[in-house]
């Protein structure tokens, strides 16, 4: 189904990589186009920024929360309206400092915590994402507050540009053509107002140096990711893999791990950094990561959703910020979930160790596996794979199409379905449809990988 013309492609590669062919007047003509695409996807993705902004409570607002508590303290939210920020709460780590002290904890961690009141600057951190978020949170108080979103959103659309340049200069033309049509279709109204932009090229740029034998800042740049959203962790087993068939290198050996020691070290010492800041919020992130029930979006969500026709009745709650689902089915499909996200990575991880995947679709698939077969599901997931959708399909009609109508499905649950519940309710068949289709996109892929022989090691 998605079959890449290696022919054409070895082809186009010779006269597109790096943005430049040999003519002086074509790389003209190629640059106004690649600065056309890059104004023209900054334009589409800041005006579907702006319909959020009327939204008082939308996540761009939340993170201007966390940053201004962040380098002020809890009482410096005073500045901001008063609905604004009231999720934050600023006896996080009182209530720790308790219910350690209840528990029999030594007293050195009790008063450690009693420390890190976050009514004191540089101590409330986000609860629901690690430290390093602060980082793209903080350069948009650089304009006065009311200007938050429209500064936020202008930092995500240099981060949309810089990772479209990087599949320019390292894959082609069209595989930046190709991104760039993805997130202007799929991420209309969430790239320049979610910071999973930054996740994604740090992710992609990843898997590059990898490609490239530079296994050392290929752990640290996926650390890095990792830090800002707990998901690029998953692309450890393709690294490894791709390290070991490059290398040869024996599984007990150090130049084996040595990445994986350089991800380990960078996330210890953010982690531990963190943690002398705030206790409470360091881990809150990780309650998020594990307790988070069915969200409505997902497709073990659509299960749940078809178990009500089948007299498992399911009920919508508010939690964890997302609207999720529970049913006497929940824990079944919990269960399910992981068992082929469990099996799907395994599959995906053999093929590339068969040599029939290469990295790049490596991490694409194993991307797609969590996000198809996971639990939580939101529509800046998107985000995630649309570098690599690009790398691997590039301009092919059948990426095109098939990821075109995920993307498209995308936008129309978020923000148009997403309404109200009775919206969510009415149009859930949407939902259905989309998940559908990107399970179908998985095992497509996996069939595929199968059916290939095994790649030859360039000498």
């Amino acid at each position: 189904m998605f079959e890449l013309h290696n022919a054409h492609a070895e082809t186009e590669k010779s006269e597109d990589r790096n943005g430049s062919s040999t003519t002086g007047s074509r790389r003209g003509w190629g640059l106004a186009l690649d600065i056309c695409m890059v104004v023209l996807m900054g334009g589409i993705l800041f005006w579907g920024a702006t319909s959020q902004f009327p939204n008082q409570f939308n996540d761009a607002t939340r993170y201007q929360c966390y940053a201004v508590a962040f380098w002020h303290g809890t009482p410096g939210l005073v500045t901001l309206p008063q609905k604004q920020c009231a999720f934050l709460s600023a006896t996080t780590s009182s209530t720790l400092a308790t219910k350690l002290k209840e528990r029999g904890f030594p007293g050195i961690l009790v008063r450690l915590v009693e420390s890190q009141s976050t009514t004191q600057p540089l101590h409330a951190l986000p609860p629901e994402y690690p430290l390093l978020t602060l980082i793209p949170f903080s350069l948009a108080l650089v304009v006065p507050q009311q200007w938050y979103q429209v500064a936020y959103a202008i930092w995500m659309a240099l981060a949309a540009a810089g990772i479209y340049f990087m599949l320019l200069r390292y894959r082609s033309r069209t595989a930046a053509i190709a991104f760039a049509v993805y997130l202007m279709i799929g991420s209309w109204a969430t790239a320049e107002t979610r910071f999973d932009l930054l996740t994604a090229g740090l992710t992609l740029g990843a898997v590059i140096l990898a490609a490239r034998a530079r296994w050392k800042w290929a752990f640290a740049l996926l650390a890095l990711g990792t830090l800002l959203k707990f998901y690029p962790v998953v692309l450890i087993p393709p690294l490894l893999i791709a390290q070991h068939l490059q290398t040869k290198s024996r599984w007990n050996s150090w130049r084996q791990w040595s990445g994986v020691g350089v991800f380990i070290a960078v996330c210890a010492g953010v982690t531990a950094f963190s943690l002398l800041l705030n206790v409470a919020d360091t881990l809150s992130p990780f309650r998020y990561f594990f307790n988070r029930p069915i969200e409505v979006e997902s497709f073990p969500a659509t299960l749940v959703w078809l178990g009500s026709f089948a007299g498992y009745p399911l009920q919508y709650v508010f939690t964890f910020q997302s609207l999720n689902v529970i049913s006497a089915l929940s824990s079944k499909i919990s269960l399910l979930s992981t068992v082929l996200i469990i099996a799907g990575l395994l599959y995906t991880f053999w093929l590339q160790w068969q040599r029939k995947i290469d990295i790049f679709m490596s991490s694409l698939l194993t991307l797609l596996v969590v996000m198809a077969a996971g639990k939580v599901f939101s529509p800046q997931y998107l985000i995630w794979v649309a570098p690599f959708v690009a790398y691997v399909g590039r301009c092919n009609w059948k990426w095109l199409v098939s990821w075109g109508i995920v993307a498209t499905l995308t936008t129309i649950i978020f923000p148009f379905i997403f309404v109200d519940l009775p919206h969510i309710i009415n149009y859930y068949p949407v939902v259905f449809a989309r998940d559908l289709l990107m399970v179908a996109i998985v095992l497509a892929l996996l069939y595929y990988g199968s059916r290939k022989k095994a790649m030859v090691r360039k000498r």
